[in-house]
């Protein structure tokens, strides 16, 4: 398949190629009706002859643009051009899972953070009907700020439809694959659950459960082998780690994890008995979904009225870019992101030489999210947070309440006042309502550092500030100097509000402590800013 680089197709102008794979090309482009720049894959031309090939394309573009998730990457346009099979999909940036993994093992912790995002994607696939089926660390794209995409939804197997995946291949490498996906039986849910308890064991250890290069050898282990346990592997990972594992490579799908969000809920509480921070979470996904993507055993918590959302607290230690850079996945590698020493744990077992493909990418072009086989799409929902339970609406500090809630002293205008408090803004604030919130509100369900909120501009109403200190609870169930990114409601729609960034009819907000404040500052909206302290 030559390069079409430099040439038209239909109506977009191919710009430079990205990737190259077994189905297809996937280049960087331009839409020129769009005047936009976008990821094209093209199919190859005797894939996009084969009727079988064609209908499962088509198929499987529609079911991954029916994943209408905040951080989906949109896919724009679908069709053929000339008989040539494509999709225009988002350019993004960041590196695969496998990459960040090459050398040595995840921090337990960002591992944990990582899995739980990707749980919450599939989660939401598998409330559309959808099945991954490919679950593995080059398929997970985590950005600068550990933002966790699940993608190559190509072989992704609708719950009713088994002729064009299932007829006697095996899609996806056999690393991750479940059990009874060698004995031709239907793959459920539980295949996805199990591909991920492999990949947090990876992330843990640094190399996959049964490393073998032998077919033979590893088909043999996933069926008849006891997991492996990663703190024997890595000394470095405790054992509470070993039981979450087992349960999600667990042979029989019924012993697995109920849902993915689940995995990941568990894969928390192991790094709770360790004892480490959980507030050291970093940024995750947006948390705006539809009533319909909850997952199966996940209650759907609401924030203030006009929230939907379904939240986890999720995290890691962010690797630290010296300059933006970003690469194409479809085949390639991407560049490697500069690491904090925290960030790693040196694996006791090293990966197999053989394990890193020879025809990885250079470091510095596009990411596209792209399919293996026919379609591309990243999922970004949240699931279920961790904890039980959803924080309750935030009370004014000094109001009535049935609940407890802890006095403050009055607010100081400057950060270096007393107690090292936000500049909260004072008097009425520029609503209809012209509604005083002086000394902020704070969560009854909650107490200590990020459970107290104020007004950060005059731009910014109470009501805002009550609502992103709900939904920041509502997602992370605790608070964290680190970045995070929450989707709040507001009193209009964010849709309506020009430059603003949007989850659905939610706004968007970048929260992390700066500098040496004592607080976390939240940024978003029309000059919007709500600190929590």
């Amino acid at each position: 398949m030559s390069s079409r680089v430099g040439q038209t197709f239909g109506k977009y102008r191919i710009i430079s190629l990205l990737g190259r794979g077994g189905m297809g090309e996937v280049y960087e482009a331009h839409d020129t009706s769009k005047n936009r720049t976008v990821a094209l894959k093209i199919l190859r031309e005797e894939f996009s002859q084969d009727e079988t090939f064609r209908a499962r394309f088509l198929r499987e573009s529609h079911s991954a643009a029916v994943l209408q998730e905040p951080h989906v990457i949109p896919i724009h346009d679908w069709g053929d051009v000339d008989g040539n099979l494509f999709i225009d999909m988002r350019l993004v940036t960041g590196q695969t899972l496998d990459d960040l993994i090459a050398d040595s093992a995840l921090a337990p912790e960002r591992a944990v953070a990582i899995v739980a995002q990707i749980g919450a994607a599939l989660d939401a696939a598998h409330a559309h009907g959808l099945i991954h089926r490919d679950v593995k660390p080059a398929n997970i794209i985590v950005t600068p700020a550990d933002f966790a995409y699940l993608v190559d939804f190509g072989i992704a197997q609708t719950r009713t439809d088994t002729r064009l995946t299932m007829a006697g291949t095996h899609i996806g490498p056999m690393a991750y694959m479940a059990p009874e996906r060698f004995n031709n039986q239907p793959a459920t849910p539980a295949v996805d659950i199990y591909a991920l308890a492999c990949v947090l064991y990876e992330g843990l250890t640094g190399d996959r459960p049964f490393p073998s290069d032998n077919v033979e050898h590893v088909i043999a282990a996933h069926i008849a082998q006891s997991p492996p346990r990663p703190s024997e592997v890595n000394r470095r990972v405790p054992a509470s780690f070993d039981a979450v594992v087992a349960r999600g490579m667990a042979k029989d799908p019924d012993d697995r994890y109920g849902s993915a969000a689940a995995l990941g809920r568990a894969a928390q509480r192991a790094l709770a008995q360790t004892g480490q921070p959980q507030g050291n979470f970093v940024t995750t996904v947006g948390p705006f979904s539809t009533p319909n993507s909850a997952p199966y055993d996940d209650p759907t918590h609401a924030g203030p009225p006009g929230a939907v959302m379904q939240t986890a607290p999720y995290g890691g230690s962010p690797p630290v870019p010296a300059s933006p850079q970003t690469w194409a996945a479809y085949n390639g590698g991407p560049p490697s992101w500069p690491m904090p020493a925290s960030s790693t744990v040196a694996s006791s077992a090293p990966r197999p030489a053989e394990r890193r493909p020879r025809w990885l990418l250079p470091a510095g072009i596009v990411f596209a999210a792209v399919l293996l086989g026919a379609i591309g799409v990243v999922i970004g929902l949240l699931a279920g947070r961790g904890n039980s339970g959803q924080a309750a609406g935030p009370t004014p500090i000094g109001g009535q309440s049935s609940q407890t809630v802890v006095s403050l002293p009055q607010t100081p205008t400057s950060p270096a006042q007393a107690g090292g408090l936000p500049p909260i803004i004072q008097g009425p604030d520029s609503s209809l309502s012209h509604q005083s919130c002086d000394q902020g509100f704070s969560l009854p369900t909650a107490s200590g550092f990020g459970s107290h909120a104020g007004r950060g501009t005059p731009e910014t109403s109470c009501y805002f500030a009550s609502s992103v200190l709900t939904s920041y609870w509502n997602q992370y169930g605790n608070a964290s100097r680190l970045p995070r990114t929450v989707a709040a409601p507001g009193a209009v729609n964010c849709n309506t509000i020009a430059g603003a960034e949007c989850a659905g009819p939610n706004f968007l907000m970048q929260c992390a402590a700066v500098g040496t404040d004592n607080w976390i500052t939240c940024t978003g909206g029309n000059n919007a800013r709500v600190y929590l302290y």
